[in-house]
């Protein structure tokens, strides 16, 4: 067996009963979830969903697939394949999302673990620090467009939003 990577986006997602097993004879799976890739419709990769120590992790492993294929995300797999002649489906162990950075949320690198546990962020983004009142002297979040902080220079404010054109003449009105 060696260990191997697929990344994609999926074209198939299925899940079926426990024995039901996939592919043909010379190359049968005997697991519940199945997944194929976009351009590679002649593989399969699969992992089971029992009740024993890696149903945890294998819960993780399709939620991380549904939403790949739900939000059209890329995917990826690492699975052993028996690499006898004719092989050409795969037992999943992991699975990881790889979300485009300009989405709401922000991108990153989404890993369901290989045994137990639940799901963890690879990267994680730093917490804002929050600044003091000068009125109170208690603390409170940092403003919009300003990094939290002493000694930092303040960031450049964020550009007006879209403003429909009689907000504008009403504005162009006041100013005269």
């Amino acid at each position: 067996m060696g260990v191997e990577n697929v990344t994609g986006k999926i074209a198939l997602l299925r899940a079926h009963d426990r024995g039901s097993k996939f592919g043909p004879p010379s190359d049968q799976i005997d697991v519940e979830v199945v997944v194929q890739f976009v351009g590679r419709p002649n593989e399969a990769f699969g992992f089971q969903l029992r009740d024993d120590p890696q149903g945890p992790a294998r819960e993780g492993m399709l939620g991380l697939l549904r939403d790949g294929f739900n939000h059209g995300w890329t995917v990826g797999v690492d699975y052993d394949r028996n690499t006898a002649a004719g092989r050409r489906n795969g037992i999943a162990f992991r699975v990881f999302l790889i979300r485009p950075a300009g989405q709401v949320g922000g991108g990153g690198l989404v890993v369901a673990p290989s045994a137990g546990g639940p799901a963890e962020p690879r990267a994680r983004a730093p917490f804002a620090k929050r600044a003091k009142s000068a009125k109170s002297g208690a603390k409170s979040a940092p403003k919009a467009g300003r990094p939290a902080g002493k000694g930092r220079a303040p960031a450049a404010k964020p550009a007006a939003g879209p403003r429909s054109a009689a907000a504008g003449k009403k504005l162009a009105a006041k100013r005269g």
